[in-house]
């Protein structure tokens, strides 16, 4: 049984973290590089991450937090009970330079399998939720994307480098698609793949915080959410994820099948 009373406290907390986000444009920001000029980190990814900790903490004190600025200092090594996971700003490089194009995702998982999800697309102020055996839903209301039949028929959406370096085969579905769209935000990315806007999400790899909101989502909505090989995800390592409906998800799982085996007999040729 799911506990609803722990979904209301979500989305109030979701609504006020996102409001702290729309204000934190008002004045400069300190910013931090990660690993690159294109890696950064804000105070507002450390405040709102330590404002879902500590609400987490107060009301579910031996539930575990897997979040991406490491604000909770209890490592998880076992995904046994029930598991938060939290991206406070999921494109904050969007965040930084656009001051749109960014969300907050979240997701609750037990014995490592998906409860529920939620994306927050903050600039649009579109709050979307799902609940694994019930469904999706965009601002309270149910969500009923247009189920699309082919890859062929429709867009796809990934990181521009990954097609532009064919990573991961990603070429295949490129090629196969009616073109690519990337947003700089997996957050935005799998809602498009959700309404039904993409066919099919890739990344040659996420980490569990970039991933799983959009599992849970996809759960809810009776998606399928894999590795390329059809493995489940793991939450506790980077990934390599596809996201689709399961018509279009086994194609394209399929595609890059093909296009790796044949790659592999070039090679041996």
């Amino acid at each position: 049984m799911f506990d609803y009373q722990m979904h209301s406290r979500i989305l109030v907390w979701m609504e006020t973290a996102a409001e702290e986000l729309r204000r934190s444009h008002q004045r400069d920001l300190k910013i931090e590089e990660k690993k690159n000029a294109a890696d950064l980190v804000t105070e507002m990814d450390k405040a709102t991450e330590t404002f879902f900790v500590q609400k987490i903490r107060e009301h579910y004190p031996e539930h575990q937090i897997i979040g991406e600025e490491g604000i909770n200092d209890d490592p998880v090594t076992d995904v046994s009970g029930t598991v938060w996971v939290i991206d406070p700003i999921d494109g904050t490089l969007n965040f930084v330079k656009q001051k749109k194009n960014f969300g907050i995702m979240l997701a609750i998982f037990e014995d490592g399998l998906p409860k529920a999800g939620y994306i927050y697309d903050v600039m649009n102020h579109d709050l979307y939720y799902g609940i694994v055996g019930v469904g999706v839903f965009r601002n309270h209301q149910i969500l009923e994307p247009f189920k699309i039949q082919a890859i062929s028929e429709a867009l796809i959406v990934g990181n521009i480098g990954m097609f532009a370096t064919n990573r991961g085969n990603s070429l295949a579905l490129l090629t196969q698609s009616l073109g690519a769209r990337a947003y700089g935000a997996a957050a935005l990315e799998i809602i498009s793949v959700l309404k039904g806007e993409a066919a099919v999400y890739y990344s040659c790899g996420l980490q569990p915080w970039d991933f799983a909101a959009g599992w849970a989502l996809c759960e809810a909505l009776g998606f399928k959410a894999t590795t390329p090989d059809n493995q489940t995800l793991n939450l506790l390592k980077r990934c390599p994820v596809v996201f689709g409906n399961p018509l279009v998800h086994a194609e394209a799982l399929q595609l890059l099948k093909e296009t790796k085996e044949i790659g592999e007999i070039n090679e041996n040729s």
